[in-house]
């Protein structure tokens, strides 16, 4: 039965880990991984104010074999890179026959959504990164349909975190205990990008817990 499981990892030991902790100020979201023989090419997005800088100091990676801006959109940029040695986890994930569904760092961490068509792949994957010292920790693993039960509010995962996030840090109290900066600053994302997020979660749950249709 396919599962979706949650990982995580020290930033180091994912891509683009060096290139961020120069440049602290860029967001990067994992688009996907894809194996090519003998390399591997991930796509992910920067978001931030320095996005050049950040495809620069990928560039200076002596593991990484190319890199191109794809496309620019208003604050961000789609990087396709191509990383010929190094990058364990990215090929364990494409051979392992996992899927990566998300992407993201916090703090020190990235943080993975996997969807893997059974149990013995996750583990697959857990041996082959315990084989290379690879610090991969399982964070939860649910089968899908409990995954599917528990989005019937038509909530994104973001979504979730975010209303989850707010609640927890008193955002909606009378005073609020945290501004959206703070919050912002907690998921490494714009003010506008955790508002959005917020309204969009707020009115999915409005919609399937508080509005009746006649």
């Amino acid at each position: 039965m396919s599962v979706i499981a949650a990982v995580s990892v020290p930033v180091e030991e994912f891509p683009l880990g060096r290139a961020l902790a120069a440049s602290p100020d860029v967001r990067v979201e994992l688009e996907r991984i894809v194996p090519t023989g003998d390399a591997v090419l991930p796509f992910f997005w920067v978001w931030g104010d320095d996005v050049d800088a950040l495809v620069t100091a990928v560039r200076e990676d002596p593991e990484v074999g190319e890199i191109a801006v794809l496309d620019r959109v208003e604050g961000g940029a789609l990087v396709r890179a191509t990383w010929i040695d190094g990058l364990e986890l990215a090929a364990g994930i494409a051979e392992s026959g996992v899927t990566l569904l998300e992407a993201y760092r916090q703090e020190k961490f990235w943080r993975l959504r996997l969807r893997s068509p059974d149990h013995e792949a996750v583990v697959a994957l857990q041996q082959y990164c315990a084989d290379r010292d690879i610090d991969l920790q399982l964070e939860w693993i649910h089968t899908l349909a409990d995954v599917e039960a528990g989005e019937r509010y038509g909530l994104t995962d973001d979504q979730r975190r975010t209303v989850a996030a707010a609640f927890e840090a008193g955002y909606f109290d009378d005073p609020r205990a945290v501004t959206l900066e703070e919050l912002a600053e907690r998921f490494e994302v714009s003010p506008r990008a955790v508002s959005k997020r917020l309204r969009r979660g707020l009115r999915n749950l409005v919609s399937a817990t508080v509005v009746v249709e006649d």
